[in-house]
């Protein structure tokens, strides 16, 4: 099974999620969808290789149990106002200003 879309997340899905999720998702990449689904793959892929998902778990079963982790994650830790990506990108950003300067 594929990583699900977020636009698919809007609406009844097979994972549960709320479909209140993804578009506050999008938010956080000022209305990006491009950019949140970028970042919204990477997170679920990193996901996936930790416990959050049985060692057994294959197809189906390993991706419901890595997007619902996925979605525990953003949305009950301090990276609920804030994409976990974006913070990392911002920071190289930073850096590279800094050694300009």
């Amino acid at each position: 099974m594929l990583i699900p879309l977020l636009d698919h997340l809007c609406w009844d899905n097979p994972f549960g999620v709320n479909g209140n999720f993804a578009v506050g998702f999008v938010k956080l990449h000022k209305e990006d969808w491009t950019q949140a689904q970028d970042h919204w793959e990477i997170i679920v892929e990193k996901v996936l290789e930790t416990d959050a998902v049985e060692k057994l778990a294959t197809g189906d079963k390993a991706m419901r149990q890595a997007v619902t982790a996925t979605v525990t994650l953003l949305e009950t830790t301090e990276l609920r106002s804030r994409c976990p990506l974006c913070r990392i990108d911002e920071t190289a950003i930073t850096s590279e200003v800094d050694q300009d300067g």
